[in-house]
């Protein structure tokens, strides 16, 4: 009788242990960051209100945190701005693809959880997307057609450089950035081709 008594205590406390791990463990998978929030954290002189676990895993305390999970994939953002000015006032037409993802430096990660936790992916995407495009039509200004459209990878440079410190604002990362195709409307780049062309067969 005692026997049947403490293994079906046993049985209980084991029901109750896995069902609190169930409810309150918390799995970080590879490409997310888990946000616990609702306690205020204090790290290195700063008090925040949430904690960030990157990979591992963590308990949630019941009845005061709430977790949050923020996505770290690389997610691609097409750049096309048309009629940016370079140097010289030629307009030009650049198409450019970045591959962007939220940071995963714990010094960069609070910006992007403080201004994107809970927000849709596509906000997260138009406000890398509006940034980049600022850049570039900056970076644009300085340059001329010639070194725009013959030395893409500096350009790509150039524009990585220039965003980079916006982006870690919001707590992005940049990982690739591409020049695609550049052009004008006026033909100005053909007529430049077409000229070196004609000194080469010279």
């Amino acid at each position: 009788m005692m026997a049947g008594i403490i293994g079906g205590v046993i049985l209980a406390l084991l029901l109750v242990y896995f069902w609190y791990l169930k409810t309150f463990l918390y799995l970080c998978r590879p490409n997310e960051a888990l946000v616990f929030s609702g306690r205020q954290q204090k790290k290195d002189d700063v008090t925040t209100g949430f904690r960030v676990i990157i990979g591992g895993r963590a308990y949630r305390t019941p009845l005061v945190e709430r977790v949050d999970r923020m996505d770290l994939t690389v997610f691609p953002v097409h750049i096309h701005i048309a009629g940016a000015f370079s140097r010289g006032n030629i307009a030009l037409n650049v198409h450019a693809i970045a591959n962007v993802k939220i940071a995963r430096d714990e010094r960069l990660i609070n910006n992007a959880i403080e201004r994107f936790l809970g927000r849709d992916p596509s906000e997260i995407h138009q406000v890398a997307k509006e940034t980049l495009e600022g850049n570039l039509r900056g970076i644009l200004a300085t340059l001329t057609p010639e070194e725009v459209n013959e030395d893409r990878l500096k350009f790509a440079d150039r524009l990585a450089e220039d965003a980079e410190e916006d982006l870690r604002r919001l707590g992005l990362h940049l990982d690739t950035l591409k020049i695609q195709n550049v052009s004008d409307d006026v033909q100005y780049l053909d007529s430049i081709g077409r000229k070196r062309i004609a000194e080469v067969v010279r």
